[in-house]
């Protein structure tokens, strides 16, 4: 048994569902109520590649969140931003350049910008989760990336997830969740959620990993437990009736790694 003294959690794809458009990426009523309720007993923060204007909003209960993957960081009402953040000239030739360079492509593939408190551009994200043909998609958005990494930018992509992002330097969610953890003041065992490889820096620093699965995709991950991604609900419900002693019975043996 672990008590848990933090849940940190990716947001797209493992608190809401994949296949939903941007503006409609929203974690459903009852996880929301419960999310709140355990906001009550231990610190809840977010580790995500969506920058802090698109999730604050949408995670009111948060002690913390390190948006656009640790480029910046919302600790209560104060904003820490990566010493190395500055306007970019490369991000922002290559958001425009790969935005012209998209249209003609359709098959709805889109450009997510993510900017800074201030409206600075600090990365972008293709996206490909509307398209009918995920690997179509992704073999025409290849190019686009290969153009951003001819450019010195950073693209993090999945094997399997429908969306690649664009940094204007190498950043992880290993290295988000360490500051993350540190300017929360969390020193007990934390718990992490998440879906894709991108979270796999993540799941190793965990004290408790678990990989949130969904139907169409089924990535290898670096987590310790597995739960489907409408488990989640019941699961956190009883985490919470267990006062967060985690048993190793709630949540299945991950084997795939």
């Amino acid at each position: 048994m672990v008590k848990v003294n933090a849940v940190f959690s990716d947001y797209d794809g493992t608190l809401c569902a994949l296949e939903q458009r941007r503006e409609d990426a929203r974690i459903a009523p009852r996880l929301q109520r419960l999310l709140t309720k355990a906001s009550k007993i231990v610190k809840i923060g977010f580790v995500t590649t969506k920058d802090l204007d698109f999730i604050k909003e949408r995670v009111p209960f948060a002690h913390g969140i390190a948006a656009s993957c640790g480029l910046e960081f919302l600790i209560g009402d104060r904003i820490i931003e990566d010493d190395r953040v500055q306007k970019n000239e490369k991000v922002e030739i290559a958001y425009r350049e790969t935005l012209k360079r998209i249209l003609p492509v359709r098959d709805n593939i889109m450009i997510e910008r993510k900017a800074t408190e201030d409206g600075d551009l600090l990365a972008f994200c293709l996206d490909w989760r509307l398209s009918s043909d995920w690997d179509e998609a992704k073999r025409r958005a290849a190019p686009l990336l290969t153009y951003c990494k001819e450019s010195g930018l950073f693209v993090v992509e999945s094997d399997v997830s429908p969306f690649a992002n664009v940094y204007p330097f190498a950043v992880d969610k290993g290295s988000a969740f360490a500051k993350l953890r540190d300017e929360m003041g969390v020193t007990g065992p934390v718990m992490y959620w998440g879906d894709s490889e991108v979270d796999d820096p993540a799941f190793r620093l965990a004290d408790i990993s678990i990989g949130i699965i969904h139907r169409r995709i089924m990535p290898k991950l670096a987590c310790q437990y597995r739960l489907g991604f409408f488990e989640l609900e019941n699961f956190l419900s009883n985490l919470i009736e267990a006062d967060f002693d985690f048993k190793d019975t709630m949540a299945e043996r991950n084997t795939q790694e």
